[in-house]
């Protein structure tokens, strides 16, 4: 892959080919059309939890007709259907399932409610105290690895794959991170499709502008944040063509360590 494909808004795959590529104009809308409707498509699974009906008397109205677990295409198709009913009534989110739920849903819909995420947990005098949340603490991994000045540990992991040292290389070893963008893979036999955005691609190369070494994309989790049902499918459809990784951060070492596991994901075939 060329360095100007990294410029693509989304890659698309095709029983496990990569076709043409689209470009940001013909992606953008996809799924927010408005309204959104549960069922215009499907792929991806959310099941309603009853303190989300508590809080929205839309949603109540929405399994009367077509039940507790919703289809839509992908998660932020889901996402911005929760955001459509939030709008009219009490505020939902999605929250991904963990890969050892038994039911067969990708996600569900829950109330979006957490005081102590919107309103200090305590108050002593002039100090206010929030809960971090799950978001957040998602985002404190992702900064601590991605954005200071030179991101060591991924440095030490490109060294240790490639097993190569700065002076077997003609500029030294540089990495690129790069903001993730929509991977798509769909089934010509059918109107499946399995998406997933990538939290960074981290590209290898020979010095600032020279040759590339190699190319990882990177999912990254803190602490026991759950992987995507629908993430892991096309993590592993992706990585028929490319390198993918899985990045789990450990930050309870904080502020004096983290520490991190890399696993590579194997493809589907």
């Amino acid at each position: 892959m060329s360095d100007d494909e990294l410029n693509t808004s989304q890659l698309r795959f095709v029983d496990g080919n990569l076709v043409e590529q689209s470009t940001e104009d013909e992606t953008v809308g996809e799924y927010t059309a408005d309204p959104i409707e549960s069922g215009d498509r499907t792929g991806f699974v959310v099941e309603v939890k009853s303190g989300a009906l508590d809080v929205n008397s839309e949603l109540v109205k929405v399994i009367e007709t077509h039940g507790r677990t919703l289809d839509f295409g992908s998660r932020s198709h889901a996402e911005d259907y929760a955001r459509q009913l939030s709008a009219s009534d009490g505020s939902l989110r999605i929250q991904a399932a963990p890969d050892n739920d038994p039911r067969d849903v990708d996600a569900y819909i829950l109330a979006d409610h957490n005081p102590s995420i919107k309103e200090p947990a305590d108050v002593d005098g002039d100090v206010w105290t929030f809960d971090i949340g799950a978001n957040l603490y998602g985002t404190l991994g992702e900064a601590i690895l991605l954005e200071s000045s030179k991101p060591h540990a991924l440095y030490y992991f490109v060294r240790q794959d490639l097993n190569i040292h700065d002076d077997e290389l003609e500029s030294g070893l540089n990495i690129d991170i790069q903001s993730g963008s929509l991977v798509s893979f769909s089934d010509a036999s059918s109107d499946d499709r399995e998406s997933w955005v990538p939290d960074c691609v981290v590209v290898a190369k020979d010095g600032w502008s020279g040759k590339v070494l190699e190319r990882y994309y990177c999912e990254i989790k803190t602490g026991n944040a759950s992987f995507e049902r629908s993430q892991v499918a096309a993590m592993e459809r992706l990585a028929q063509e490319e390198r993918v990784l899985k990045i789990r951060m450990l930050i309870e070492g904080l502020p004096d360590r983290y520490s991190l596991r890399i696993n590579e994901v194997e493809s589907s075939n």
